[in-house]
């Protein structure tokens, strides 16, 4: 069993001690000293072979699977590394934790927001989520599957990577190819939550009715 799951366990006891950050960053070094506490210890990307950093990065950038990924590393069976690909690349956490690689993304609001902000980083099915409010002065996490499913999950990317790309350079090659200043369109991907056309939809994570359910099912896929 993973002693990672105990991280989970103790958030949910000991709210306050995370909470008192009034920024992500504050946030995240919480996480840093609470993976310390429970016998995690840090790397840096240089104490890793650089042919196995390479395939595991690709294994983790993965943005349509469920998938475990495994662990390369036969020597780094507690280890972690913050921000492996660079501060605005997904994920905050890579944990090396036994025979699995486990990723974790920090979701942070100073104020009262009851969703995460996800721009164009929609949630990856195999990653896992720590949703923090100061404003709310509440916490939560989930895994990505539990909240978008893996059809979801492609529909939505292929709606940018696919279809509006296309008609993208159509129009800026067929309409705007004499435009005199050189304007043309250019689609940025990015994703938002909104009960605008499923007034059913979830939209607050922290009154979820579903909330415990996805809480627990971090912690159980920890301790299989």
């Amino acid at each position: 069993m993973s002693r990672l799951s105990n991280l989970f366990i103790e958030m949910r006891s000991n709210k306050d001690f995370y909470l008192k950050s009034a920024k992500g960053a504050e946030f995240e070094d919480r996480i840093n000293t609470s993976l310390h506490n429970i016998g995690y210890s840090r790397l840096i990307k240089d104490d890793l072979e650089d042919d196995l950093f390479t395939i595991l990065k690709i294994e983790v950038i993965d943005k349509e699977t469920e998938v475990s990924i495994s662990n390369p590393f036969v020597h780094y069976k507690h280890h972690f590394i913050t921000q492996p690909f660079g501060s605005q690349q997904y994920p905050d956490f890579l944990i090396f934790d036994n025979n699995q690689i486990v990723c974790i993304e920090t979701k942070f609001s100073s104020v009262k927001k009851t969703h995460p902000v996800w721009n164009s980083g929609l949630p990856r099915p195999n990653g896992i989520y720590i949703f923090g409010s100061y404003g709310r002065k509440d916490l939560t996490f989930f895994r990505g599957i539990d909240v978008v499913s893996l059809d979801e999950v492609k529909r939505l990317h292929d709606f940018f990577d696919k279809g509006l790309k296309v008609y993208q350079k159509q129009f800026n090659d067929d309409e705007m190819n004499k435009q005199k200043y050189g304007f043309r369109v250019y689609i940025r991907k990015a994703y938002e939550q909104s009960k605008k056309h499923n007034p059913h939809a979830v939209t607050d994570y922290f009154n979820n009715p579903r909330r415990l359910e996805l809480e627990e099912s971090v912690i159980c896929s920890l301790q299989k």
